[in-house]
């Protein structure tokens, strides 16, 4: 489940990073992108609680590799 959450909350961050430069353009106040990164960090933050261990940059493709049944890839 921690895997989930970390996953989809750098999801959301990047997502509303892309948004915002769009709403940006459009002379449009960025609310949604707001609203998708405080919800991206609420993800990391969960995974981060639910976590048995701290996490690091190297687990990220690990948990990747969880979710998606591959194979994990050491650096």
């Amino acid at each position: 489940m921690s895997d989930l959450l970390l996953l989809g909350g750098i999801a959301l961050c990047l997502i509303s990073v892309l948004v915002a430069i769009v709403q940006l353009l459009q002379t449009r106040p960025p609310r949604a992108a707001a609203i998708l990164l405080i919800l991206g960090i609420v993800g990391i933050f969960a995974a981060a609680y639910l976590g048995p261990q701290p996490f690091s940059l190297e687990q990220i493709p690990q948990a990747w590799a969880r979710v998606t049944g591959g194979a994990a890839t050491a650096p």
